[in-house]
């Protein structure tokens, strides 16, 4: 159960990454008060995570390069998609991840808050890219996420 939370925590890297390149290189800055809200939700999530694995006492890379490398690379693969584009791209390569982070919390028999927090993470961000694909803004998503999270 501990190594599936120390790859979420690796997953929430690649995020930050992923998201904070989007950040600085998309070309619709009208877009960057989304992508901070994307950023601040898996900073939010790594930084739990990182207290868990550490009050466990596991072992692990803290900011991997390898995976802060990893989600700049991928990222780099869509940055000059149009926004309709990019959402259809995001949606299905996201909802793999929010059925199976669903699916850990639902098995988990132990540290059920953490679990919680992992599929809820990825959850809030699925649900965003929901929202932005019927032309709304899923910044709400994802602030409802950091107001439950951030007195953790």
């Amino acid at each position: 159960m501990l190594e599936r939370i120390r790859v979420a925590y690796d997953g929430e890297i690649y995020g930050i990454a992923f998201f904070n390149y989007f950040a600085v290189q998309y070309g619709d800055k009208k877009r960057l008060a989304l992508w901070q809200c994307l950023i601040e939700v898996e900073q939010l999530t790594a930084d739990l995570l990182q207290k868990g694995l550490i009050q466990h006492g596991v072992v692990f890379e803290l900011d991997t390069i390898e995976m802060q490398q990893k989600g700049k690379k991928d990222a780099a693969k869509w940055i000059d998609l149009a926004w309709p584009d990019l959402i259809e791209t995001l949606l299905p390569w996201i909802e793999p991840y929010e059925v199976k982070y669903r699916e850990w919390a639902q098995a988990a028999q132990s540290e059920q808050n953490l679990f919680s927090l992992i599929a809820d993470h990825e959850t809030a961000i699925y649900q965003c890219w929901q929202l932005e694909q019927k032309g709304q803004s899923g910044i709400v998503i994802l602030q409802a996420f950091i107001q439950q999270y951030k007195a953790s």
